[in-house]
């Protein structure tokens, strides 16, 4: 970590925190207190359901078993609005909007980094040497995380109110939601991942850590060497954090980085005791420790395909060293099932944009949207609209973004429709699938393309190493026959004429308009 100045007039944790998120959420009426529900199945349960339902943002407290103001805090990003306050946009109420505002910020932060040497425009920009202090974390030298400080015997991770989220899971899981901070050992490389940890006794996590992911490769790295590698997780700060942790930051830029671009000044972080490992000044709970060789079993958990698929994993076990939390703090939680779930629609509008920049730049003309399907965990389930120019049009849209970041791991199905169809729109998608496709004619196959060992399609052989998964893929055009639509030929749709459109939802809006909460 480098420590740069605090900017000016700022001596300690910024307002822009997990508190003032809820602050903020409230004041729009996009938050409900739960008190009561317990810990066990009920928090889980009452989580997956809402997502289904209302998708409000859920605040529980008085939990069965803790004091008072020990809180679960889960719902953080479930629409346009929450996901585009999170990540610093201007509001956003369609998915659509969404969408191009990530594509626009993504391009201005490709730009910017591509001015120092980098050709990432339009996707995740890297880390660029010398990037300066405007992105670098700063460190503040105190924060509230520290208001509760317990290490070696006093640590007892189950003084916090950690839910167990689903009855099939094998124990109580704490990092759902979470900032896993690990440091690669050859170089002052942070990153900052979204693994699950589950409970192994009350001093002892496990941590579950794909095999592409940052995390797993310092492990790696200090197991090589003979080390034990440090670590630090917070359990509760603002969901930017988890939302990056979780997104495919490239390797050698620290989520931290990522973070301070998007707020437009350095993100604050608090050095660890233990392990040195910056911590998000603003978190709510923390530990840190070191991670053991040893493997044990972890899991089954439920994961965000909708299935117990992954089994029992071996994994490494966490020794907890030191677990701090501020007073009445709020563990920042959430939990998969069957789509829509808690956080099934964050990644979805990322990733859209993500695939649709990669599309421009690949040279593929005229995309007039994209959008990840919340039913496909925004990865199985990819819908490119583009308005045809040629012959083919159709299918290189759909190869292009089947193989390009954002569409490639975990991907299954890119559905083409026209211009005139919403990607966003389940139904007029499948409206599209089933009047404008022939299926033998219409979907066209790749075999052997990146799998993932969660997928309960895939078979994994004893010994089989998970970079050697795969699943096939699915292109599906389902655009009108270019030939028929060059010649007007096509069957005129039968729809509200937009002008009329526009009348109609003015003048009657009280039968038309959408229910929104302000």
């Amino acid at each position: 970590m480098t420590k740069v100045s605090s900017p000016a007039g700022q001596d300690s944790v910024l307002s822009h925190d997990l508190r003032a998120w809820v602050d903020h959420v409230r004041s729009k009426s996009l938050l409900k207190d739960i008190r009561g529900a317990h810990w066990d199945l009920e928090i889980g349960g009452i989580t997956d359901l809402n997502a289904k339902r209302n998708k409000w943002s859920l605040l529980f407290d008085e939990i069965p078993g803790y004091p008072e103001g020990y809180r679960i805090l889960t719902g953080t990003m479930l629409d346009a609005r929450r996901v585009s306050y999170t990540f610093g946009l201007q509001e956003c109420r369609t998915d659509l909007e969404l969408v191009e505002a990530f594509r626009e910020q993504l391009k201005s932060q490709g730009e910017e980094t591509a001015a120092r040497g980098d050709d990432s425009y339009g996707e995740f920009p890297v880390s660029v040497p010398g990037l300066g202090s405007k992105n670098t974390p700063y460190e503040v030298g105190e924060a509230p995380l520290f208001e509760n400080r317990f290490e070696g015997d006093e640590v007892d991770i189950l003084r916090l109110p950690v839910p167990k989220w689903h009855e099939h899971d094998s124990d109580r899981y704490i990092g759902t939601l979470d900032a896993v901070i690990t440091r690669d050992p050859e170089s002052d490389w942070v990153n900052v991942g979204a693994y699950r940890n589950m409970v192994y006794d009350n001093r002892t996590l496990c941590v579950f850590i794909n095999a592409s992911h940052h995390g797993r490769a310092h492990l790696q790295k200090h197991q090589e060497r003979g080390e034990r590698a440090p670590i630090a997780i917070s359990f509760g700060h603002h969901p930017l954090i988890s939302a990056l942790g979780g997104m495919e930051i490239p390797e050698g830029m620290s989520e931290y980085d990522y973070a301070g671009m998007l707020r437009s000044e350095p993100y604050p972080v608090v050095r660890g005791p233990v392990t040195g490992l910056p911590i998000p000044a603003d978190s709510e709970i923390a530990i840190e420790g070191y991670v053991s060789n040893d493997l044990v079993d972890e899991g089954p958990y439920g994961e965000f395909l909708g299935y117990y698929a992954g089994g029992s994993m071996k994994t490494p076990t966490i020794e907890v060293r030191a677990l701090y939390h501020r007073n009445a703090p709020i563990l920042l939680g959430t939990n998969a099932g069957i789509p829509p779930y808690d956080y099934s629609y964050f990644r979805c509008p990322v990733r859209a944009a993500i695939i649709w920049n990669g599309l421009e730049r690949a040279g593929v003309p005229n995309v007039a949207g994209v959008w990840c399907h919340e039913a496909g965990y925004s990865r199985a389930i990819n819908i490119v609209a583009i308005k045809q120019a040629y012959k083919g049009h159709a299918q290189q849209a759909g190869f292009v973004a089947s193989q390009i970041q954002g569409g490639v791991f975990g991907g299954k199905y890119v559905i083409v429709v026209d211009e005139d169809v919403d990607p966003t729109d389940t139904n007029q998608v499948l409206w599209a699938l089933a009047s404008r496709t022939d299926p033998v004619h219409s979907f066209e196959f790749i075999k052997n393309s990146w799998g993932m060992a969660l997928d309960p399609m895939v078979e994994r052989e004893e010994g089989q190493g998970l970079n050697e998964l795969s699943m096939s893929r699915a292109v599906v055009n389902a655009c009108r026959p270019i030939e028929r639509l060059n010649k007007d030929e096509f069957p005129r749709t039968v729809e509200v004429r937009p002008d009329l459109r526009e009348k109609l939802l003015r003048e009657w809006a009280d039968v038309l308009g959408e229910d929104e909460r302000s």
